[in-house]
């Protein structure tokens, strides 16, 4: 019994890094992106997208890894199911974050491409950095397992809504002063959508933290 509960243990500890270097490629994809939409740099752009791919690949890889722990692990405990669930969850929560990251790269090769152009409305900088400060908060907390601090993205995906509702007032009031416009802001409030899914992603990430953190059951430490 010793050694298959050290095996456990094991097969625990590596889900764990599973997620914590998905969670790392993910930061990396949605910085990137931000850097894209304030730069438009069109050929970061393409990286972005032809790197999509290895977050869904370690996204599938890790379902992978929590059936097999759950496969050796019989009978199954609640504990069990309450961890894997979590980690599966959080994994899944991240690929989503990767695709938005990767929609906003797709809209700035497409935007870079029309012949009218609509600047972002200074506002989006701070909407961006509120997104990927809330995925750094979503890390920290579930490296924490810190019920407040994964509490707190609550009131930063509100401001976030805040900024979207005057970002999308303000790229329409922009194109309606010029219908060639129209194409190119519907790419930049597909940008802002992106960054809004982010922040509730975060955040239910976040809710996660909580069921994991404010639970008296085996947790990841």
């Amino acid at each position: 019994m010793a050694m298959v509960r050290e095996r456990y243990i094991r097969q625990i500890s590596a889900l764990r890094e599973d997620l914590l270097r998905m969670f790392s490629m993910v930061e990396q994809q949605l910085l990137r992106s931000i850097h894209c939409l304030e730069t438009w740099d069109t050929v970061a752009a393409a990286q972005i997208m032809h790197d999509d791919r290895q977050i869904d690949e370690a996204w599938r890889a890790l379902e992978e890894s929590v059936i097999h722990v759950l496969a050796t692990q019989q009978p199954v405990v609640a504990s069990d199911l309450r961890l894997t669930s979590v980690v599966t969850a959080i994994a899944g929560e991240l690929e989503r974050i990767g695709d938005y990251a990767n929609s906003i790269a797709k809209r700035v090769r497409r935007a870079s491409r029309r012949a009218a152009f609509v600047a972002p409305p200074p506002q989006i900088h701070e909407m961006a950095q509120l997104a990927l400060q809330m995925v750094n908060t979503s890390l920290e907390a579930f490296l924490r397992q810190d019920a407040e601090l994964a509490r707190s993205l609550t009131a930063h995906d509100e401001r976030v809504d805040e900024l979207e509702d005057t970002l999308r007032a303000l790229i329409i009031a922009d194109a309606r002063q010029d219908p060639d416009r129209f194409e190119a802001a519907i790419d930049l409030l597909d940008m802002v959508h992106a960054l809004e899914r982010t922040a509730d992603r975060a955040t239910n990430i976040g809710e996660r933290v909580i069921y994991l953190a404010t639970s008296s059951q085996t947790t990841l430490n």
